[in-house]
């Protein structure tokens, strides 16, 4: 069984963390706690608010210190309420956004042939925009 503890390494995400491994260590239970701090691996699981664990994969319980009758639930695999309320929309609009900074294009520092300016441009080009207004 793998647990991953989703969080930047507030209060709340530390508390997460040593209670799901003392909840490990109580029932002596085969499973790996890993806790995951990279906050864009963590807007990439959908998770906005942490602390966050997902028990193999699945998402138990986020923005929450869960209690010990969950973890215990979760490593006995026992049905537990995990209290999860489905994102609103805007956590799809900032997935979105998320990705599209990564993905956004360098610009680069080019001089015009025309003029002799230095421009900054997305694409390679010869000259800068006042010059192709201009024809040249």
């Amino acid at each position: 069984m793998k647990i991953e503890v989703l969080g930047v390494g507030c209060a709340k995400c530390r508390a997460t963390k040593k209670l799901v491994t003392g909840g490990v260590r109580d029932l002596q239970a085969d499973a790996e706690v890993v806790a995951v701090s990279d906050i864009n691996e963590i807007v990439d699981r959908g998770v906005m608010a942490t602390p966050a664990v997902f028990v193999d994969g699945e998402l138990k319980s986020t923005g929450r210190v869960p209690s010990k009758e969950d973890v215990k639930g979760w490593l006995s695999g026992r049905e537990v309420n995990n209290k999860i309320e489905e994102p609103c929309a805007c956590l799809y609009y900032l997935q979105e956004q998320a990705k599209m900074i990564k993905k956004a294009p360098s610009l680069n520092k080019l001089t015009c042939k025309g003029c002799g300016t230095e421009f900054s441009s997305n694409v390679e080009k010869d000259y800068c925009f006042e010059c192709e207004k201009k024809g040249r």
